[in-house]
């Protein structure tokens, strides 16, 4: 059966319309119509119903008001998040290592600490709360504690060798030969945690304890593996045992390790006796001392800095040497402000103390003229009051970072004398922007251009300890008292970037073509939240019928699908 609509016009130009409800039939060979009622007179709403009835068997007439929402869950970004780490085999290294049930509440765990970006409770909490989430995740939250969130912490800790062995045969970790190393730190909130330590403090946070995290990447930034170093660790001193674990832990035959000058490759080379039986290629920047040094052995000279890369040859090492123009001004901007700084507030404390002493001879003078009198007044400085101008300046020079250019030779009643090493501060200047990159692989098999590119490369690393520390992970502040959860919870951040890694290679060119062509800013998390406002909503239909349905996606969020390689549609089943 089915609905026909017919319009009739008569000569007087006058137009008839009609409904009616007609079926097909066959008699012999010809098929006719048959009209089974006119529904001219049913209002326009009432025939569209009957017809939308007609055209599906399986559907039924419901009335709008017995259509409800019963629930809605933040659903596009979770999806894409779990696709990419499915896609990265996250689920399978952790699957193949730990037990089920810690597998997938490590899983929960590594989508939490994006979504949320908060501690264990705070991801606890969020799981209870969205029951349509633990759905999508497989987790079933019934009887489980946040204390088996920290549990399974403790054992992502305990099989960590056995889980980076599996990560990197996945990634054919050991099928390469260029490793980025870099180290960094995040601090503490409270002083309990087993590998917490005062050290150089990279996030600013004065007289807060921290640990310290060493991070292996591919030469585009992709982390193979993060071990948590205690946090008074020196960086040179995690070099050793990052090289020895590649070659014998992880079965890597060939290694170029790229690290930066604080990492002392170098001086790690020449002094651990087991590197000394490996061989192992480097590249590493010098720091200024060592830089000095050269120049001051004849084996490189300062004009030899110039934009263009310059080459030097000594023994089996190779020295890059180059200068970056911008960061030469910059440092001698900063060099000359922070003398001009030192030397104003070091002559603020001169002036305090000649007119302390220019006072005490006042005083001298007036008790001459009346000993009892004036006999409490104070004619001399003290050991104390020495000591106190002596820090003071101490403290001026370290705060405005020159204690290697100022020495305090003399301060008493009679003396104030601080000496400037002039010619430091000369040599210091003529350094300003100007770095040399060493290595010891052979010229045949990497040229100037590309030793000094892989070294630059470590801006990759530094691009995830950003994102780590970012509001797109949030690994800091570490609330953990625990060695073993706080390891745990290292190397569960450092699977969270792998999946926000992934999605910024595929979003940020998408990004940059986008805004230049719709004339926007958008930025990274602007894509991420249109993701977020995708939701997927329960409705419940009638009696008992219950549907799943998302929006229809905007350009944008389509876009993004694109540029993500997923299917949309393929994350509602």
């Amino acid at each position: 059966m089915y609905i026909q609509r017919n319009r009739i016009k008569s000569k007087s130009g006058k137009e008839y319309s009609s409904v009616l409800l007609c079926s097909k039939y066959r008699e012999g060979k010809k098929v006719k119509t048959r009209s089974i009622a006119n529904l001219s007179h049913m209002p326009d709403e009432m025939v569209l119903h009957i017809e939308n009835l007609l055209k599906s068997t399986r559907e039924t007439m419901v009335s709008l008001k017995d259509i409800s929402v019963s629930s809605c869950i933040d659903y596009g970004y979770v999806c894409v998040l779990l696709q990419i780490l499915h896609t990265l085999r996250i689920d399978e290294t952790l699957e193949k290592v730990l037990p089920l049930s810690d597998a997938m509440l490590l899983k929960a765990m590594i989508i939490g600490k994006i979504v949320t970006g908060g501690s264990k409770l705070c991801i606890y909490n969020w799981l209870v709360r969205e029951k349509g989430i633990c759905n999508l995740l497989g987790l079933d939250m019934s009887g489980l504690k946040v204390t088996d969130l920290y549990g399974s912490l403790g054992q992502l800790s305990v099989n960590q060798l056995k889980i980076e062995k599996k990560w990197f045969r996945y990634h054919k970790g050991n099928q390469r030969r260029i490793y980025l190393y870099d180290i960094t730190s995040s601090y503490f909130e409270g002083d309990k945690n087993e590998l917490a330590a005062y050290g150089y403090n990279r996030d600013g946070k004065k007289g807060k304890k921290q640990l310290c995290m060493g991070l292996l990447t591919t030469e585009d930034g992709f982390p193979l593996r993060i071990q948590a170093f205690k946090g008074n660790t020196a960086d040179s001193v995690t070099v050793a045992g990052q090289i020895l674990d590649l070659k014998r832990e992880f079965g890597v035959e060939q290694i170029v390790f790229v690290g930066d000058r604080g990492m002392r490759i170098l001086f790690n080379m020449e002094d651990d006796a087991e590197l000394k039986e490996e061989d192992i290629d480097f590249i590493t920047g010098l720091t200024q001392e060592e830089i000095c040094t050269l120049i001051a052995e004849g084996k490189i000279e300062l004009n030899l800095f110039k934009r263009d890369l310059a080459e030097v040859k000594s023994g089996d090492k190779r020295y890059i040497l180059s200068v970056n123009p911008e960061l030469e001004a910059g440092k001698l901007h900063n060099l000359n402000n922070r003398r001009d700084r030192a030397d104003a507030l070091v002559e603020e404390i001169r002036k305090a103390w000649r007119k302390r002493c220019e006072q005490n001879r006042a005083n001298i003078g007036k008790q001459a003229e009346d000993a009892k009198k004036y006999k409490y007044l104070k004619t001399e400085l003290t050991v104390k009051n020495i000591d106190g101008y002596k820090l003071r300046v101490s403290k001026v020079i370290e705060e405005c970072g020159m204690g290697k250019y100022y020495t305090i030779e003399t301060i008493d009643g009679e003396k104030f004398e601080i000496t400037f090493r002039q010619d430091e501060f000369d040599r210091s200047r003529s350094l300003c922007g100007k770095y040399v990159v060493c290595t010891n692989v052979q010229e045949e098999d990497m040229t100037a251009e590309q030793v000094h590119g892989q070294y630059k490369n470590l801006q990759n690393v530094e691009h995830a300890f950003r994102d780590l520390k970012s509001d797109n992970i949030s690994i800091r502040p570490v609330f953990h008292r625990k060695e073993r959860q706080t390891r745990g919870h290292v190397l569960l951040c450092m699977f969270a970037y792998a999946i926000i890694k992934e999605m910024e290679n595929k979003l940020y060119p998408f990004l940059k073509k986008y805004n230049r062509t719709q004339n926007t800013q958008l930025s990274f998390n602007d894509l991420t939240a249109e993701l977020d406002n995708i939701k997927l909503c329960e409705l419940k239909i009638g009696n008992g019928v219950v549907s799943l349905q998302r929006p229809e996606l905007n350009p944008l969020q389509k876009n993004i699908f694109e540029a993500l390689n997923i299917d949309p549609d393929k994350l509602m089943k």
